[in-house]
């Protein structure tokens, strides 16, 4: 049986198609997912969001924009920083 998603699950999916095809050609490792309950509190280039998968060089990071829109997108392990909760600046939708 299928089941229908949420329009949201519609929209993480598409971003995660879009940033799968977009993922950074020179990382050939495979890609290890965080458990969804246990995702990192990240900072990246003035975006706070969380990661959700990640290789040897690069993360998958979602975030939700100033409009709530919700976005993925993959980021060089070296800009990327955990932050802790109480420093985190997130969007609580995600």
């Amino acid at each position: 049986m299928i089941k229908s998603g949420s329009p949201e699950d519609m929209e993480r999916m598409m971003a995660r198609l879009e940033a799968d095809q977009s993922r950074p050609i020179d990382d050939p490792a495979p890609i290890r997912e965080f458990p969804k309950y246990g995702r990192p509190l990240v900072y990246v280039s003035g975006i706070y969001g969380k990661a959700v998968a990640w290789t040897h060089t690069y993360g998958l990071i979602e975030w939700l924009d100033s409009s709530g829109k919700y976005h993925m997108g993959w980021a060089h392990s070296s800009n990327i920083k955990r932050v802790k909760p109480e420093d985190w600046k997130g969007a609580s939708g995600l």
